[in-house]
């Protein structure tokens, strides 16, 4: 009876194991090749999972040595699994070095296991062994995520929760189970279920709520960004700016728009071609990107137009930083497919008040703007 009590519950754990894979299977790929690849760890990491429960079983069967050693390997694995999951995850990879440890680890936990066999190691002592082991991937897994934790994912905020409250129960529970209670196998099996089927299911959980925000967060993104130049676009400035105009106003912050267009740009396309004139585009923000502040943004309004928002930049600083933009240009050589073009850029500044309406003041430094590329272009005015 208790041998299917077991079989039953390794059965049901493989079912989960499978549902989760398949899960995993349905989640939106990342474009980034390495944060791709986290899925695969992930399925490794339920696989795993899995694989420890059957060691259980073994054990429970009879094959005690063989049980025990497939056991503290593989849940030694599941925990490498989960800290590469997460790794990957963020884009990053272990170098040969660490692969090297990781290796180790694991050679290091089979070898406690024969020692124990061997009569050499107290059980007390393999336990701690294979408990602090199993930790230790799972809490630099924890690390890893409280450090590039983003204040805005809500994914990663899952999680982070998630994990620690999983890591810091187990490490609190595990030690006391193992030292004050003298339970049979069939406990040690069900206990191992029971931890396996609730680390499964909030860790399928949280992975798919972080991989489904990011890809949220990776359209809202692409929404509001200008695909040739990487500026924000037409959305952005009809969506969110008039949002942070708004609050800066609203904090009595400062606020200056810069509006900016390059000069004679269809001669470039009509001589040169639309090929050499997205070129220069890219390179012309480029340029001007270099030149601004993390809080300043750069909005392409349409062909060769665009805007500066700078926060905390009255009308003297905003119309220093219009013309630094525009001698940067002027002295700034492009080469775009074989084609060296020396472009220049005029400049309308404005700041707003605090009675000032976004689209209005905009429009005023559109029309500073305009008054520069008359009065012969390459200039700045400021209203």
């Amino acid at each position: 009876m208790d041998y299917d009590y077991v079989v039953a519950q390794t059965l049901l754990l493989g079912i989960v194991a499978l549902i989760g894979v398949v899960f995993t299977f349905a989640l939106p790929v990342p474009n980034h090749k390495t944060k791709a690849s986290s899925g695969v760890f992930a399925r490794l990491f339920l696989a795993a999972c899995w694989l420890v429960e059957v060691f259980q079983t073994v054990r429970f069967s009879g094959y005690e040595d063989i049980g025990r050693m497939g056991f503290y390997v593989m849940s030694l694995s599941a925990a490498y699994m989960l800290m590469m999951t997460i790794v990957k995850r963020y884009g990053h990879s272990l170098n040969r070095q660490q692969i090297t440890l990781v290796l180790l680890h694991l050679v290091g936990v089979a070898l406690c296991s024969l020692l124990l066999q061997a009569g050499y190691l107290p059980q007390w002592t393999a336990n701690t062994v294979i408990l602090l082991s199993v930790a230790f991937p799972v809490w630099q897994a924890i690390r890893r995520v409280k450090y590039y934790l983003a204040t805005n994912s809500l994914g990663d905020k899952v999680l982070y929760a998630v994990l620690s409250t999983v890591f810091y129960t187990l490490l609190a529970i595990l030690p006391i189970y193992l030292i004050f209670f003298d339970a049979s196998i069939v406990h040690h099996h069900s206990l191992t279920f029971a931890i396996l089927l609730v680390f499964m299911l909030v860790f399928m959980l949280s992975f798919a709520v972080s991989v489904l925000h990011s890809l949220v967060n990776r359209l809202h993104t692409q929404v509001h960004t200008d695909p040739l130049t990487g500026a924000k676009n037409r959305h952005f400035f009809y969506e969110i700016a008039p949002k942070l105009s708004a609050h800066a106003l609203r904090n009595n912050e400062i606020l200056s728009v810069v509006a900016c267009d390059i000069d004679h740009f269809k001669a470039i396309n009509d001589k040169h071609g639309h090929v050499v004139g997205d070129i220069a585009l890219k390179r012309f923000c480029k340029i001007i990107k270099d030149e601004l502040r993390a809080e300043d943004t750069l909005i392409r309004m349409g062909g060769e137009e665009f805007l500066v928002l700078s926060p905390h930049c009255d009308r003297n600083q905003a119309t220093e930083l219009a013309e630094r933009l525009r001698k940067v240009i002027s002295e700034t050589e492009i080469e775009a497919k074989g084609v060296n073009l020396m472009l220049t850029a005029s400049f309308g500044v404005i700041e707003m008040t605090h009675n000032s309406e976004f689209f209005s003041s905009v429009k005023e430094a559109d029309q500073a703007l305009y008054n520069a590329k008359a009065a012969g272009r390459n200039q700045v005015i400021t209203v």
